[in-house]
């Protein structure tokens, strides 16, 4: 397990950190001086990814604590919210959350459900577990909830009931082939929005709408966040594919460095 040098130290709470657009906006955040801690089932293949896309093993060391175990794990998840600080008198806890858990597709033989994930409920299970894990900390130490976090998730275009947000090419393919996977999505998102209040176990939550992904976690491979188009649910942002590695950095810059109240309560998309 990797440890940070000091666990009194700012810092923000990854989970999914090894898929592409939270891989890459964690590089990012750990380029910009931040700690970090992230929840992973096999911490030798975030630190290899990590190692991969140029950091070194020191600034690692430094400012990543690595937890391992995985989002079905309430233990864990706490002490990736409180940088292995849960069961102390007065637990730190990260000040942003930023989750990117997601499933692998499937296909299958279905006309009308051609496709789903391998774990159809990931990104509610997920939500709902991170949602248990903060009231069970602010419980064991009610002081904690002065300080709760933020949270930023990663959902995806195609599931907003207000205005289309998907080009006229893609919605069957959206609507349609990936509308069973989208339902864990749409779930996800009211999860967080309805935590995220005066008396929520956020401070304020995000969610980040992109259009189809394309590409890895690379963070050189993108065109770069200032090239990324913005939006919101009411005036999205419409186009047909962005970079995983854009997400990620846009996330870093206008989320994580400067904390993300101006998105509080949003539904941003995202496209190139």
């Amino acid at each position: 397990m990797t440890t940070s040098t000091s666990t009194s130290a700012l810092f923000i709470a990854f989970f999914g950190a090894t898929g592409g657009c939270t891989n890459a906006c964690l590089v990012h955040t750990l380029n910009a001086g931040f700690h970090a801690t992230a929840l992973a089932r096999t911490p030798s293949k975030l630190t290899d990814m990590l190692l991969a896309q140029g950091l070194s093993q020191s600034l690692i060391d430094t400012q990543l604590t690595i937890v391992k175990g995985d989002i079905a794990d309430i233990q864990a998840i706490k002490n990736v919210l409180t940088n292995n600080s849960a069961t102390t008198e007065t637990p730190k806890l990260a000040s942003q959350i930023i989750s990117g858990i997601g499933g692998t597709p499937q296909m299958r033989m279905s006309l009308s459900k051609p496709m789903t994930i391998d774990n159809p409920e990931i990104c509610a299970t997920a939500t709902k577990n991170i949602v248990q894990s903060l009231q069970e900390i602010y419980a064991s130490h009610p002081s904690t909830a002065q300080n709760r976090p933020s949270i930023t998730v990663i959902s995806t275009t195609g599931v907003s009931d207000v205005r289309e947000d998907v080009p006229f090419g893609f919605r069957t393919f959206y609507h349609v082939v990936l509308a069973d996977p989208h339902k864990d999505k749409k779930v996800m998102e009211n999860l967080v929005i309805e935590n995220a209040s005066l008396t929520g176990v956020f401070r304020g939550a995000v969610v980040i709408r992109p259009s189809l992904l394309k590409g890895d976690q690379n963070v050189k491979s993108g065109k770069g966040w200032q090239k990324v188009k913005v939006g919101v649910e009411d005036k999205p942002a419409v186009g047909y594919t962005i970079h995983r590695a854009d997400v990620g950095q846009w996330i870093c810059e206008q989320i994580v460095k400067t904390g993300g109240e101006s998105h509080f309560g949003q539904k941003v998309t995202l496209t190139c």
